[in-house]
């Protein structure tokens, strides 16, 4: 009887926490849909990876959903937002905004932890990420559906990081501050409608940024349901997709269903970037999750309610294929002239060079991996590159 009453107690508090957390995310999402700014005055400039030109902008969203990548150059500047950024900066890490790349000489993991997580559901930040997101959507659709739960990502050069991955998992999940294998964000429990924009706020470069598998929205690979990144073993194509070469204030934008994962941090600064989601049409929610969007018609502001509270999505992401048969034709796998559990023998440009079976960092078996131009191999969850040694 008295453990019938314990529960039923325990099920009061959390119907009654869960109320009071959604009414209070409802006055704060009115709060920031009052404060959004008017960019729209503001003119961008857009670029096709795919296409390797300029895009109008009116067709910006079309080549999107086609699976392409677009680069907005020096975003930042051309929507007068550096004052922002500075005072995001200075408030909640106590570093102008050109200092955030040292971040890591400055303040331990846990410091950085605890920053981030302040930062993460700030006022502040949500004004700054819906404002940049109104002015990307508003000349697309009449409906803006934006999603409140940015993240600013301290991604700190791997030496830095490798003995608290544990810790900062445990503390704010995968890909925060730590590299993020490859993955599709419906794998996470995001609407499988979402477009993500990620504006680098430092130089994001091969060795630290970001790696996306273009026109890969119908690739549906094999996938760690707990870990949340690809199944070991399910080719990413590392040779073949595209990586960031962005300057500070940068920003691209692409489907959130385009395969994509975080490169290892191989650099000595801090990569710094504000990810954020929006979905053209209304949220199609995965199942198990509706996350925290809201609807802009006309100016006047929906907070989704009746969605978030019925979970009504039934969606959930397909998990079944090991290749991608675009990807394939061009018949960039490696052809081992010998392997073992130890090493791998290849050729490369004529040489036979040994690498190491398993990479140094996770584990990742580098079967699947993919020599670049300079004859490295590629590590397909995190794109460390690994020199071979001659092998006589």
């Amino acid at each position: 009887m008295i453990n019938k009453v314990l529960e039923t107690k325990k099920r009061i508090r959390k119907t009654l926490g869960f109320y009071y957390r959604f009414i209070k995310q409802y006055y704060k999402n009115k709060q920031v849909f009052k404060s959004i700014k008017n960019l729209d005055e503001y003119a961008l400039t857009y670029f096709s990876v795919l296409k390797n030109e300029d895009v109008n902008e009116i067709d910006v969203l079309h080549r999107i959903e086609s699976g392409d990548v677009i680069i907005v150059k020096n975003l930042i500047a051309q929507l007068n937002l550096e004052s922002e950024f500075q005072a995001l900066s200075k408030e909640y890490f106590d570093l102008d905004y050109d200092e955030l790349k040292d971040i890591h000489t400055i303040k331990s993991v846990e410091q950085i932890v605890d920053d981030a997580l302040r930062v993460r559901h700030s006022v502040p930040n949500l004004i700054l990420q819906s404002s940049i997101m109104k002015r990307l959507l508003k000349p697309h659709v009449e409906k803006l559906f934006l999603e409140l739960q940015p993240n600013l990502r301290l991604h700190l050069p791997y030496k830095n990081v490798k003995s608290h991955e544990a810790y900062i998992e445990s503390r704010m999940g995968r890909g925060k501050l730590n590299p993020h294998g490859q993955h599709k964000d419906s794998w996470r429990y995001h609407p499988q409608n979402t477009i993500n924009v990620w504006v680098s706020l430092t130089k994001a470069t091969d060795k630290n940024g970001l790696a996306i598998l273009p026109q890969s929205a119908d690739y549906q690979p094999k996938f760690n349901d707990k870990l949340q990144e690809i199944e070991t073993g399910v080719k990413t194509y590392p040779s073949q997709q595209w990586v960031t070469q962005m300057e500070p204030g940068d920003a691209i934008i692409f489907q959130a269903e385009l395969v994509h994962g975080s490169i290892i941090n191989m650099t000595e600064h801090t990569r710094v970037a504000l990810s954020m989601r929006c979905t053209p049409t209304e949220p199609d929610f995965h199942k198990k999750v509706a996350y925290n969007y809201i609807k802009i018609e006309n100016e006047s502001f929906d907070n989704l309610s009746q969605s978030k509270l019925s979970a009504s999505g039934n969606f959930s992401p397909l998990c079944k294929d090991t290749c991608f048969g675009p990807a394939e034709k061009k018949q960039s796998s490696i052809a081992p002239v010998e392997y073992n559990e130890k090493y791998i023998k290849l050729n490369v440009k004529g040489a036979i060079k040994q690498f190491p079976r398993y990479c140094p960092h996770a584990g990742t078996d580098l079967l699947n991996g993919e020599l670049n131009e300079s004859g490295e191999l590629l590590c397909p969850s995190h794109r460390m590159c690994i020199k071979g040694k001659e092998s006589h």
